[in-house]
């Protein structure tokens, strides 16, 4: 739900509380206002009853005078003194039904000490007939009112938040790897002035951090790539010369070891962090059965030395829209994985269709947790010459083309599951995952 609708809600749900209060409110006040108005006719037609009563000896039909009920019992003997007014109900016979009425009672003494009773009722028919009507039209008016505000309102805030949402639509397509400035809208709001400004700040001190933090890993790489290959070609000369007993080459060889490790370590970070900088710009459609065909021709020496069995059912061409260069590193580290956690005369199967590809492993069982295979350095205790990254890099290039990856174990078979079209982003994590 946007603020505008928010809002708009917001501002009807008010409106008709105040309404409703604002109504009934109104209803009691125009009501006592009419009650207060027949009660003073009552009590005026009762002073002019008393007046008759005081000085006549007989009483006309007052019914006739002021055209509503009018009941007066005159008693020989004195009456105490009282009055009151309520709402009450009357049978009329012309209409032979009950009507309400608003009655005044009273009972008092004449000045010949003779006791009487009046009592006076005035329909309501027409004063509560009248009240509706009232009601009702004021009920019309301000349904009316409170619509053309709403319209109003709308329209206006519509207007308003127009360089908000511009703004927002400039931050949906800013991109911090492009040499391209933050566009947002002159505004006449203050509010708007100010946070366009305060966007614009963040928007450059990103791009600089982002910059710095580009070069610092490109720089960090080539100074550490650089003396890492002195070393390994320096090594490979003290492998290669002679003179060195057992003990020595062992240890000569632990040092190349571990500078071909960090080599690796170095490559593999290295391409995480382009890929977190979202530094793969370049897309076209990729054909995956065309990359895995090529990577299997890649690994086929060591498929053989492992004497492992490919089996591969390509359906349909699997086609997608990525970089080319993350397209093959996507099938490399896949494979790779499948070939290094399979067992000797194993196999290998690959089925690929139109939603993606899948490849499936013989293996041995599991030594880690599968909630933690994606996560970077986490690998199996079979494979000590790994460097853990590889998993974490797919797992990078799926979140970054949407990509829908699940690693699953069924007894001995590692299953990898790939899904091209996936619609959302997911976290790369399933119940039953292999490393």
């Amino acid at each position: 739900m946007n603020l505008l609708t928010r809002s708009s809600i917001n501002y009807i749900f008010f409106s008709v509380v105040a309404f409703v209060i604002g109504g009934i409110i109104f209803f009691h006040v125009i009501k006592t206002i009419f009650y207060r108005q027949i009660d003073e006719n009552l009590k005026t037609e009762k002073l002019l009853i008393e007046e008759q009563i005081d000085f006549s000896d007989s009483l006309p039909d007052l019914r006739q005078v002021f055209s509503h009920m009018i009941e007066v019992t005159v008693f020989n003997s004195p009456k105490k003194k009282f009055e009151f007014i309520k709402d009450t109900m009357l049978y009329d016979k012309s209409r032979d039904k009950l009507l309400p009425v608003r009655q005044l009672i009273c009972e008092n003494t004449s000045i010949q000490d003779k006791g009487y009773i009046i009592s006076i009722s005035k329909p309501l028919a027409e004063t509560t007939r009248m009240i509706t009507t009232i009601v009702g039209a004021l009920v019309l008016l301000f349904v009316f009112l409170t619509g053309l505000l709403i319209f109003v309102n709308y329209f206006i805030s519509k207007s308003i938040w127009v360089p908000f949402n511009k703004t927002l639509e400039n931050l949906r397509n800013f991109d911090i790897s492009r040499d391209a400035p933050l566009a947002l809208t002159e505004t006449r709001i203050s509010e708007f002035r100010q946070l366009n400004k305060t966007l614009d700040r963040m928007a450059k001190k990103m791009r600089r951090d982002y910059i710095n933090l580009k070069e610092f890993n490109e720089n960090a790489s080539h100074e550490i790539q650089t003396p890492l290959a002195i070393i390994k070609s320096k090594v490979e000369l003290l492998i290669q010369g002679e003179g060195l007993n057992e003990e020595q080459m062992g240890m000569i060889n632990s040092v190349y070891d571990a500078t071909t490790r960090m080599s690796r370590l170095n490559q593999g970070l290295l391409l995480i962090s382009k890929i977190d900088n979202n530094q793969f710009h370049h897309t076209e459609q990729v054909d995956l059965q065309k990359v895995m065909e090529k990577t299997l021709e890649h690994f086929e020496e060591i498929i053989d030395l492992k004497k492992i069995r490919i089996l591969h059912h390509f359906n349909a061409p699997s086609c997608t829209q990525m970089n080319p260069a993350l397209s093959e590193i996507l099938v490399s580290n896949l494979v790779s994985n499948s070939i290094r956690h399979n067992v000797e005369e194993g196999e290998i199967r690959i089925t690929m269709d139109s939603d993606g590809f899948e490849i499936a492993n013989t293996g041995h069982p599991l030594t880690i947790s599968p909630d933690e295979l994606f996560s970077r350095f986490r690998k199996s205790e079979r494979t000590k010459d790994s460097v853990g990254l590889g998993l974490a890099i797919v797992k990078k290039i799926a979140l970054l083309y949407q990509f829908d990856i699940r690693y699953e174990v069924k007894e001995n078979i590692h299953l990898i599951k790939v899904n091209i079209h996936s619609s959302k982003k997911q976290d790369i994590a399933t119940t039953d995952v292999s490393s």
